[in-house]
């Protein structure tokens, strides 16, 4: 990560970068309360289980934490706040006070495509335009270990997916999906998440097949001048793929603070 921006376009940058994860993945409730997005999906993830921090505010933030916290407590999941490095510290000192722990630093990379030539997506990935098959959904389901509970939860989440979207999928010689990923446009830029593969064909380079063949769509199809992620900063193997495939720009990080539904 060798990049050096000025604090101006780092900030404008990771914004819209920010904007752009959110709406990539939705939550299908979500409550504004005072600068605070507050996001529910079920338990689907913390990304859409978790109050995000849009401005401050002029409620007290004692009141606001509490406000959260009785919203998470109704729909029966734990509490969740999601502190950007970008923001004040005095948020997650005040959680770590309450008894939050903190959980899975997360970085946020992005590429731009005038600086990086994204390569030749291979002719056997199938890209699928607008929303995922029953087949994709499948793949993922069984690639992640999710149970049907928990498929339904991302499948209600991609329903409420308002951006262009692709999904990609790489399959064996029988036909049977063993990779995935997913890219959404908003804004020029897309975001790419559900990157998975099997774990009996990994380290084939099926990833990077379907991630080049998603980048190219969004460049020549979507009108995309970059492109964003965010993976767990301590996934080393998965953050060399990313800064191979020319994401050399961290942006920001992020990490949850956690308290378990009862305490």
């Amino acid at each position: 990560m060798n990049w050096k921006p000025s604090n101006g376009e780092l900030s404008a940058l990771a914004a819209r970068v920010e904007e752009v994860c959110l709406n990539a993945w939705p939550a299908p409730q979500e409550l504004h309360y005072d600068g605070w997005l507050i996001r529910l999906a079920d338990g689907q993830t913390r990304r859409s289980n978790s109050v995000n921090i849009l401005r401050d505010g002029v409620l007290p933030v004692e009141e606001k934490i509490g406000y959260c916290e009785r919203v998470y407590r109704g729909h029966g999941l734990p509490s969740h706040f999601r502190i950007l490095s970008t923001g004040s510290r005095a948020l997650d000192t005040l959680l770590e006070a309450r008894g939050y722990d903190a959980q899975d630093e997360t970085s946020t990379l992005y590429m731009d495509f005038a600086q990086h030539s994204i390569g030749v997506a291979d002719a056997s990935v199938d890209l699928i335009a607008g929303a995922p098959t029953v087949d994709w959904l499948a793949a993922r389901s069984r690639i992640s270990g999710q149970t049907q509970g928990e498929t339904r939860k991302v499948e209600k989440i991609l329903q409420h997916l308002a951006l262009p979207a692709v999904f990609a999928a790489v399959r064996d010689d029988d036909g049977v999906i063993r990779s995935i990923a997913k890219g959404a446009v908003h804004g020029g830029i897309v975001c790419l998440n559900l990157v998975a593969t099997e774990a009996s064909h990994r380290r084939l380079g099926l990833s990077r097949d379907c991630l080049i063949a998603v980048l190219d769509w969004a460049q020549r199809d979507a009108g995309a001048t970059g492109a964003c992620l965010q993976v767990v900063s301590a996934n080393t193997p998965a953050i060399r793929l990313y800064e191979q495939l020319g994401f050399d720009r961290e942006l920001y990080r992020y990490h949850y603070r956690h308290r378990a539904l009862g305490e």
